[in-house]
């Protein structure tokens, strides 16, 4: 992996799945399979492209949604043991800092997706600086012909 800004950005996914599944967990062996599925997904080969990692993004929100939909469905349960009641009051204190790092991993999702949309890939953003340079240089090189003769009341 060559690219920093895909090597950061992975290491950012990772670390903010890790911390999504803690929060998410609502009982200690939720947490252990959570943990293990966290960590198995941050040891696979890290993406080399940054459309990569945007695939890898998506499955991260997956996984994520998968284990909220597995807590929700254990709460709405209904059961009213020690247990449940405590998971509950665990879910709510947990609540803000779960839609903290949800938001800061939406809104870094959402920047690099305008960088992508607005600049393209680097690919694209090689032959946008190629074109444009090569533009300039014509520019440059037509510059006694391109500008209009300059007016003057004395000559008029």
């Amino acid at each position: 992996m060559n690219d920093a800004f895909v090597k950061s950005q992975w290491q950012i996914l990772c670390d903010d799945l890790r911390r999504c599944a803690d929060a998410i967990a609502v009982s200690e062996a939720d947490a252990k399979e959570f943990a293990r599925q966290s960590e198995t997904f941050a040891n696979q080969e890290p993406p080399e492209r940054y459309p990569d990692l945007l695939k890898r993004t998506a499955e991260a929100a997956e996984l994520a949604v998968q284990w909220q939909q597995r807590r929700d469905d254990q709460l709405a349960a209904g059961n009213d043991s020690a247990q449940n009641k405590q998971a509950r009051d665990q879910v709510s204190r947990s609540e803000p800092a779960r839609d903290a790092t949800a938001r800061d991993a939406t809104a870094r999702d959402a920047t690099a997706r305008d960088e992508v949309s607005r600049f393209g890939t680097a690919d694209e953003r090689a032959t946008h600086e190629h074109e444009e340079a090569m533009i300039d240089e014509a520019s440059d090189e037509s510059f006694p012909a391109s500008d209009p003769p300059s007016f003057s009341h004395a000559h008029a």
